[in-house]
């Protein structure tokens, strides 16, 4: 992620159970809760991203690089 201002906001609200093992995680990390969420999504929005582009190679492509 780049380094600049944030701006954007999203209110997320979990249950206690997610937000304790969030916590958990986040502590491990050595990141704040808020830097934590933020890695996780965009995290997953990479691998999503990267699924959808192997999803559109042809098969052929994708039997060859095993």
């Amino acid at each position: 992620m780049k380094k600049e201002t944030k701006t954007k906001q999203i209110v997320v609200r979990f249950d206690n159970i997610s937000y304790d093992k969030i916590t958990q995680y986040s502590e491990l990390e050595h990141r704040g809760l808020g830097e934590f969420v933020r890695h996780a999504v965009l995290v997953y929005i990479e691998q999503a991203e990267q699924s959808e582009q192997s999803e559109k190679e042809p098969k052929y492509f994708l039997d060859r690089q095993r």
